[in-house]
Order: structure tokens, then sequence, then C-alpha cells
């Protein structure tokens, strides 16, 4: 009986590590995203679709959407270059990040949801 419990018990671990996902997406608030923007240099990637970028978007924002996102390491050749993400609840936002990650970027941040971004953006210094 007691072998049995140990079987069951390390049968559902084990599962519950292979369902899991891994996740390579380092996640940041709204805070920390804009603590980020303040670096320099950094690119900022909107990447919900081309529609959904032109009814609106972070300023100084750049559209790739997720699904195309390797196609930055022709433009942004230098892997240790902050690059924030987002999207419109972070899970494309999240996708992109871990694509990038296993390309070699290193500096890879979800900043998740473009309102919640959009609302707390600060105003440029005139």
């Amino acid at each position: 009986m007691k072998h049995t419990l140990q079987y069951k018990l390390l049968i559902t671990i084990f599962s519950l590590t292979v369902i899991v996902p891994i996740t390579y997406a380092q996640n940041v608030s709204v805070q920390q995203f804009w603590q980020l923007q303040q670096q320099q240099p950094h690119v900022i990637i909107d990447v919900r679709t081309p529609n959904e970028f032109s009814q609106g978007h972070l300023t100084s924002a750049i559209n790739v959407p997720y699904q195309d996102i390797a196609a930055i390491v022709t433009t942004y050749k230098d892997k240790e270059q902050p690059i924030l993400l987002y999207c419109k609840s972070g899970r494309r936002a999240e996708i992109a990040a871990t694509s990038l990650q296993e390309l070699g970027y290193t500096a890879v941040y979800n900043g998740r949801n473009y309102q919640d971004l959009k609302a707390t953006q600060p105003h440029p210094i005139p």
C-alpha cells in the first residue's frame, strides 16, 4: 500500500512537470517597463497584428507580429540590447520573448498589456 501511494505521488509530480509550460519571458510591471524604457538603447516592439497596431500603439513602438519576431535578427544584431515587448494581454509577447531568447537575446522583457502601458506612458518633456 505504501509503495502504491509513493508510485502515484511520483507519477503525479512527473505529470505536472511535463504539463506545466516552461516560460522564458521576464514579465515586468508597467513601472518596470517604463524604467527599462528610460535606458538607452532600447527597442519597444508591439507584437499584435498590424490592424491592432494601426488602432493605437505606444510612442516609438515598432510593429512585428509575434509569429514574425525572428525577423528582427537582421535589424537588431546586438543580442544584449533591451527589447521591450507588449501585446493585448501578454500571451503573444511571452511567445515572442521565448522565441527571442531561444535566438540568443538576453535582455527581453514582457510588458504584457497594451492598455495598462498606454495609460501609464510618461509624457515626453518638451
